[in-house]
């Protein structure tokens, strides 16, 4: 290290110095919060010097590595640690420009964020990558470019659309639009003279990666992927293999960012796409259970004795996984869908059953059987033995071992078609990973209990079934606001009493089992659901338009028996989807 100093701000924005922020650095993250913050402590310093006070405040560390110049007049550095908040200074700084009306104080602002080379051509003082590049660039060069960028162009209401870069820059010209300009120059000063951080500098045997993980571990956390990007491009050789293995998947354009950074439930902590994709590209890999909360450290572990060449080839395996993972259907695209469209239908289960730990096993399975009609015999038979088992009420402790077995076992054996795929299922005999048989079934939709929401998409796949008669205008169903409804109601005492019941017991039971539930758009109105039956008849003739629920309720009562005959219906129904 050459230095690490106490400096003003000001020091960052003189001279020819740019700060470049590495390609793997994270995109601009900050919000509202921490603009907020910002915002206060510069109006508590500008209070404070108003007072005669001589106060600072501290705002943290910017770390920076010299990088030789390919441009004469530049002098560049690598932006190591700081970005998040010399990005948010820069912004602020645009909004006072932007709202001042004396040429010379915007000028001087000028000269801070822009430079002139020894050709004469102008430079932005903090050059982004990735897709941030493009929003900080318009900002910050719009009087130069006269593109007539004025803070119309971002209004509140829109703001949702706004990249992180766009919506900084809306809340500090709110800030600033409506302060005279003695008050905008005044801040500007507190910017520059009191706000200082620690200034580290880095000599070239410095070792950046060691650094990185270390600020990593003090500060904000880093996700996976932040990490392992940083880790597996280091080396120059590796490094120029980074936009073709890694950026054009990752982080192509907003949609590719927006969609690997979704948080998702995975267990009780929420985790990104991506750090679900990596854990599953991991499993395969090690054909080992992964921990999330310590991936990364295990694929250090993994990649420690691996030469630049090999973590070319993993880097390339790695993206062609992505690839696929990023064309699995989700969210919006399993809100509609026909019982045809098996992929759909296998995906929506995975996540209305609560089964994500079978990913690891349906990546390899997309990756790696690539004639297209036996992927989706086996996909259709995995499906059938998870739904079989969340109706028989099998555990699912074991998943994660299972699955990673099932799927060296498809490794060892070069597993290619359904039959072979189906002859490892059907190995399984003990209840942690047995393929239930029709019998087990039968019992399932008899007796069994199953948890509302695995009951509304078992129910859902079956009201697909029977709308893909050919016959049919429409075999697409939306299950977006579906709701579960019991046809004889929980509350069967109030109305549902009369002829007296004398086993009530054996009702309490039989009216929780998928012969008494059904699938409708909306929920029915609280007094008609717990009405009796002539009324709740007509509300479900009157609402329901699945087959899986008109097939049923034309009949003069609704009673143990009705229950009975539905269910032995449904179960032929399932026993047609979900074959063993």
């Amino acid at each position: 290290m050459l230095s690490a100093n106490k400096e003003k701000l000001h020091s960052f924005f003189q001279g020819t110095n740019q700060y470049q922020i590495p390609f793997f650095q994270r995109s601009y993250v900050w919000k509202k919060d921490n603009w907020e913050e910002l915002w206060d402590n510069i109006l508590e310093e500008k209070q404070a010097h108003t007072a005669g006070q001589d106060s600072e405040h501290f705002i943290g560390t910017i770390i920076i590595k010299q990088k030789l110049s390919e441009t004469l007049g530049i002098n560049p550095f690598d932006l190591i640690d700081g970005q998040q908040r010399l990005t948010t200074i820069c912004i602020l700084l645009k909004a006072i420009q932007d709202s001042l009306q004396n040429d010379a104080n915007k000028n001087f602002i000028n000269s801070l964020l822009i430079f002139v080379d020894a050709n004469g051509k102008q430079h932005i003082r903090l050059s982004h990558s990735k897709i941030d590049t493009k929003y900080f660039t318009e900002i910050i060069l719009s009087i130069d470019a006269n593109k007539s960028l004025t803070y119309d162009d971002y209004k509140e209401d829109v703001a949702d659309k706004l990249n992180n870069i766009q919506k900084c820059y809306v809340y500090f010209k709110s800030k600033t639009k409506s302060l005279d300009q003695t008050e905008l120059m005044a801040i500007t000063n507190i910017v520059l003279q009191k706000l200082p951080v620690i200034h580290m500098a880095l000599s070239k045997e410095d070792d950046v990666q060691q650094i990185f993980d270390t600020i990593n571990s003090l500060g904000i956390k880093l996700t996976t992927g932040e990490l392992l990007k940083n880790y597996l491009f280091a080396s120059k050789k590796v490094e120029p293999f980074y936009n073709p293995y890694w950026e054009t998947v990752f982080e192509d354009d907003e949609d590719d960012v927006k969609f690997w950074n979704e948080n998702k439930t995975a267990g009780r902590i929420p985790r990104t796409v991506i750090e679900l994709f990596l854990h599953s590209f991991l499993t395969i890999k090690t054909e080992k259970l992964s921990k999330l909360e310590s991936l990364f450290k295990e694929y250090k572990a993994y990649l420690k004795d691996a030469t630049d060449d090999d973590k070319i080839v993993f880097a390339k395996e790695l993206k062609e996984y992505a690839e696929i993972y990023r064309n699995f259907p989700s969210d919006i695209n399993l809100k509609e869908f026909a019982f045809t469209d098996f992929e759909k239908r296998f995906f929506y289960l995975i996540d209305k059953l609560d089964i994500n730990t079978v990913m690891p096993l349906v990546l390899y399975i997309y990756k790696n059987i690539t004639d297209t009609n036996e992927r989706r015999n086996i996909i259709e038979t995995l499906e059938s033995y998870l739904v079989r088992r969340t109706a028989c009420r099998l555990t699912t402790k074991n998943y994660n071992n299972l699955f990673v077995s099932i799927m060296g076992e498809m490794k060892k054996n070069k597993v290619t078609t359904q039959a072979a795929f189906k002859q490892i299922l059907l190995g399984y005999k003990d209840d942690t990973n047995v393929m239930p048989t029709d019998t087990q079934l039968e019992t399932a939709f008899s007796s069994s209990h199953i948890i509302n929401k695995y009951a509304e998409g078992i129910l859902f796949c079956i009201t697909l079934y029977l709308n893909s008669h050919k016959y049919m205008d429409n075999n697409m169903l939306n299950n977006d606001n579906l709701s579960l409804e019991h046809i004889m109601p929980k509350k069967w005492r109030n109305h549902w009493n009369n002829p007296k019941v004398t086993d009530e017991a054996t009702r309490d039971h039989k009216l929780l089992t998928l012969g008494n539930l059904t699938v409708v758009k909306g929920k029915l109105n609280s007094s008609m659901r717990d009405a009796a039956w002539v009324k709740k008849q007509k509300a479900l003739q009157q609402f329901s338009t699945f087959k899986i629920t008109t097939d049923f309720i034309n009949t003069a009562t609704w009673d143990e028996k009705s229950i009975t005959n539905r269910a032995t219906d449904l179960l032929t129904y399932a026993k047609g989807i979900w074959k063993p």
